[in-house]
């Protein structure tokens, strides 16, 4: 209750303030927030901080706490003279602040070009890059486990007479049920679910080569060692390779153009700011001064 009625009263006193000084709206030991200056925060402020200051008069408190510490410490930061030990560290970070603002308000205002055109252009001469959609492939396998290190012989024997069983016309699905030590696969008749193309990271590559061997749907590849056994894949599916629309790929086109266009309109800026022809500097002094620093 004592935090609330002096958050009132010392409202109560800022409405005073600002009823003799037009324009302040806080003022605290000589540093000043302005309406114009307060409606620019306000406007910044998130939704939820928004309804504090409206509905809460303690945190409304906290948050002008907030602002004038920030302003007393600035202001304190004015005092530093170039006598002080740490004034060019202080100097040194005004100016990344301002460069910091200045730069990112310019590339701003940049104006973008409609990107479209040149989307096409590039869908029609790097349609390789953009519109290539690799061939996929849906399998099925058989897996006798074996770790690592450890004599297959007898379980690449097994492997081949199942194979050959499944060559000669033997139920595929009958021999998962019965042989492959894979639980997952097992339980959808040996399918790994899903359609993968070569290489693909999330499969063993020793797999996606043997699948990618196999000539025709429903043919069987070679017994084929991975870090966790041995395998027999049948192939299942194959989507061919093909080129996707424009409309599939247009967003991923800008975005790459777009990214491109802000390095440009990057370098554009500091262009406009780099050395001029106007450039002055004391070589001797220079050469004085970087001497003395070794």
């Amino acid at each position: 209750m004592k935090r609330v009625l002096i958050a009132i009263s010392a409202l109560l006193s800022v409405a005073v303030f600002a009823a003799d000084d037009a324009g302040v709206l806080i003022a605290d030991s000589g540093v000043v927030i302005t309406t114009e200056e307060f409606e620019a925060i306000y406007d910044t402020m998130p939704p939820s901080l928004k309804a504090k200051m409206r509905d809460d008069v303690a945190e409304r408190l906290e948050i002008i706490n907030s602002l004038l510490v920030a302003r007393k410490l600035a202001a304190e930061a004015d005092k530093i003279t170039p006598s002080d030990d740490d004034y060019w560290t202080l100097h040194a970070a005004l100016v990344g602040a301002k460069y910091e603002y200045m730069f990112k308000r310019l590339v701003s205002e940049v104006s973008e070009p409609d990107f479209e055109p040149l989307a096409r252009e590039r869908y029609v001469t790097q349609k390789d890059k953009y519109a290539f959609v690799p061939e996929v492939r849906a399998s099925s396998h058989i897996l006798l486990i074996s770790p690592p290190g450890i004599d297959r012989t007898e379980v690449r024997a097994k492997a081949q007479g199942l194979l050959d069983q499944l060559r000669a016309g033997a139920d595929f699905e009958a021999m998962v049920a019965e042989y492959s030590d894979d639980a997952g696969t097992r339980a959808r008749k040996g399918s790994l679910g899903k359609y993968i193309r070569f290489g693909d990271p999330g499969i063993t590559p020793p797999y996606s080569e043997a699948l990618f061997e196999i000539e025709n749907v429903g043919e069987y590849s070679e017994v084929t060692d991975s870090q966790f056994g041995v395998h027999i894949i049948r192939l299942d599916a194959v989507q061919e390779s093909a080129y996707a629309e424009f409309d599939k790929v247009r967003d991923v086109i800008i975005t790459e153009i777009k990214r491109e266009f802000a390095g440009l309109a990057r370098d554009e800026v500091r262009g406009r700011f780099s050395i001029t022809d106007d450039l002055y500097i004391n070589g001797e002094l220079m050469e004085e001064l970087l001497s003395s620093q070794e």
